[in-house]
């Protein structure tokens, strides 16, 4: 018995649909996969140095908008065990369009540089948003936690290959790496996110974040 018409456009349709989902679970590039990000709130640090006690214990911490990407970098052919370079730009976008003057949100960019990272997995990077920034961005009323503070973040990676991974804390990501920061009502500010080098956290948690390059190698 032949098939009807019917039975025929089904399993075209059951056939089409398996081929999109399976193109679109291919990643960007399987060396490097960011797989978390993570927004939160940090207090200035508090470190004591030996001999220098100007006005010690005055002042209140202030809280840092710290943006983290966990990810791996997995074993390739023929790649190197130490990747020379891989660049990291964050966006951040504000939910501070009560504040601004054309009453649209701030977003946010910022890149870090890491070197010799090598293959292995759950290695991680970062950016931050200093205290008087985000007193600025926010007219003086800094949110109290993530959620009154922005309404997406992203992260692309990118290495000598070109473009290697994105993510997006919220929203989707197309199969070529396109993000909400991709999208022309939002345009990106630089300079105003720092490296964690460029930081008060630059001495702590040495061995968990990946080394970044000096501006001196630049």
């Amino acid at each position: 018995m032949r098939p009807s018409n019917s039975s025929i456009r089904s399993f075209f349709v059951v056939v089409l649909t398996s081929v999109i989902a399976a193109h679109a679970q291919v990643p960007l590039n399987s060396e490097v996969v960011v797989s978390k990000i993570e927004p939160a709130f940090v207090d200035s640090p508090q470190i004591n140095a030996g001999g220098y006690n100007k006005k010690s214990g005055v002042g209140k911490p202030a809280p840092w908008l710290e943006i983290e990407a966990t990810f791996d970098r997995n074993v390739i052919a023929k790649a190197p065990k130490f990747a020379e370079e891989l660049t990291f730009t964050y966006y951040v976008l504000l939910k501070n369009e009560g504040v601004t003057p054309d009453k649209k949100p701030t977003c946010l960019s910022g890149s870090v540089t890491h070197v010799f990272v090598p293959q292995e997995k759950g290695l991680h990077s970062c950016i931050f948003i200093s205290p008087r920034t985000l007193a600025k961005l926010f007219d003086g009323k800094v949110p109290v936690n993530v959620a009154q503070a922005i309404t997406d973040a992203g992260v692309t990676v990118t290495g000598k290959e070109g473009l290697l991974s994105a993510l997006a804390w919220k929203g989707a990501v197309t199969k070529d790496g396109k993000g909400w920061w991709d999208n022309p009502a939002y345009a990106p500010t630089a300079g105003l996110m720092l490296n964690k080098n460029e930081t008060p956290f630059a001495p702590l948690a040495w061995d968990y974040y990946e080394a970044i390059k000096s501006k001196a190698a630049n």
